[in-house]
């Protein structure tokens, strides 16, 4: 490591002490910016916001009491329905109880490691054409071509056709549904469910589209069939092993729009966040170089070569670590509880972010340096479980987390053969916190092959 590490884009903080309605509006423009500078060391906080009571879980303990070991008192908070529920509608994300649980026994099986490596060759073959359009000197929009670049990877696995068309207007939605729906001061404040809330509208309107496409290709593969490995034929054909029901139309609908705009999203903004982290930190890019060439020698990388790439891996953690795609999660008591001795009201939020976990002070030695090497085995296994959270916790951590792993090695593993990403100079790189972690202007690179 260089002896005086980069400074790593942070996002903007309030000074002072902010009113009220500053803190909320500055929540509602960019969540991460509200937290003071005693947020990276407290374990518990408590904030009253007029109608709502709001809970820090703070430290892995707290927040594996809050996400397992009494899971079934914590449901999703009405902001959380109101940001995902007008584009996700009723699906594995936005469920609770028994529907739940019943979504999640029926798509477990389309998401076993060994379905999963039939994938590999398509995350290749797609990261291969973006590749073929790159040309030495170029600048690029990093965030923009992993969010292209993951997209027409969903669509592959998803529906075996391109992103093209129709589907490369679910991507454009997307986009606009980040920008469209954030919190505003009816929800932030936890006025009545009767006060106008425009976020909803304005959801409801940048995803107006992508229902009638994943409709369309729904009923399309029904009349017609189809491959019967992508995941829209696993799902169609996975059946609940205690009733031996399928799902309805409507939660086909919910899960395939979860799987293809949360799972292209999450992994594209880990890895402009990976690209970002490695401009910053040529010692670790040549590290990780060195261990790609050692493995693959000059040969395209398969599901099989994923165990071996474990500096890669170790890479992308470290990444998510300090960038974390989701960077808060939030949940709704449903009856009273005591959490590591604070008592948590029914009704009161409890939220869970893993962007104060993951650089807390009493956590990690020097949280804000770049250092895969925290996961590095012998190192990783004396963590507590509940510190690193990219993917949540307990019985709802994210079923996609082997095909998103899976993707993000094989991804960088394949463009860090050929290319280096250098950071355009002067550009501001601000993360921020909307329904993921954005770098808000993009990310600005310069294209530098390997081999010049």
């Amino acid at each position: 490591m260089n002896a005086v590490a980069p400074r790593l884009a942070m996002p903007p903080r309030l000074a002072g002490r902010p009113s009220l309605f500053k803190v909320v509006r500055s929540i509602g423009e960019n969540a991460l910016s509200a937290w003071p500078e005693e947020a990276f060391e407290l374990e518990w906080m408590d904030r009253s916001m007029w109608f709502r009571h709001v809970a820090v879980a703070n430290s892995p303990e707290a927040a594996k009491h809050v996400l397992l070991d009494n899971n079934d008192n914590y449901v999703k908070t009405p902001i959380a329905r109101n940001l995902l529920e007008p584009g996700l509608g009723k699906g594995l994300l936005t469920t609770e109880g028994a529907d739940w649980r019943r979504q999640r026994r029926i798509m477990a099986p389309a998401f076993a490691h060994k379905r999963l490596e039939v994938f590999a060759p398509g995350m290749v073959a797609e990261t291969d054409r973006m590749l073929a359009g790159w040309r030495a000197g170029e600048t690029v929009d990093a965030a923009e071509a992993m969010m292209r670049l993951t997209l027409a990877i969903i669509s592959r696995a998803m529906f075996s056709i391109d992103a093209s068309g129709d589907v490369a207007r679910i991507g454009e939605g997307v986009g606009r549904y980040q920008h469209a729906v954030r919190p505003g001061f009816a929800d932030l404040l936890g006025l009545p469910g009767w006060v106008p809330r425009p976020s909803i509208a304005r959801g409801r309107a940048a995803m107006g589209e992508i229902h009638p496409i994943i409709t369309g290709v729904i009923e399309k593969r029904q009349r017609e069939g189809g491959p019967a490995d992508d995941l829209l034929a696993l799902l169609l054909e996975a059946r609940d092993e205690e009733t031996g029901k399928g799902m309805s139309d409507a939660e086909m609908r919910a899960q395939i729009a979860t799987i293809f705009t949360a799972r292209h999203e999450t992994t594209s903004v880990a890895l402009t966040w990976t690209w970002y982290l490695l401009a910053l930190h040529p010692e670790v890019e040549r590290r990780l170089e060195v261990e790609i060439d050692q493995v693959l020698v000059g040969r395209a990388p398969t599901a099989a070569d994923v165990p071996r790439l474990r500096y890669t891996r170790m890479v992308i953690e470290e990444s998510m670590r300090l960038y974390p795609p989701v960077h808060t999660m939030s949940r709704q008591a449903l009856a009273d509880d005591v959490v590591c001795g604070h008592p948590v009201p029914k009704g009161a939020d409890v939220m869970i972010s893993p962007w104060l976990l993951h650089r807390h002070r009493k956590l990690w030695h020097e949280p804000d340096r770049f250092d895969p090497e925290r996961f590095a085995p012998e190192r990783a296994g004396n963590r507590h479980r509940f510190a690193y959270l990219p993917f949540g916790g307990g019985p709802r951590i994210c079923i996609g987390m082997g095909f998103a792993m899976m993707e993000a090695v094989l991804i960088l593993a394949r463009m860090a053969q050929r290319w280096r990403l250098e950071l355009v100079p002067g550009q501001e790189v601000v993360p921020v916190g909307l329904i993921t972690l954005r770098p808000r202007d993009g990310l600005n690179v310069k294209l530098a092959p390997r081999d010049a």
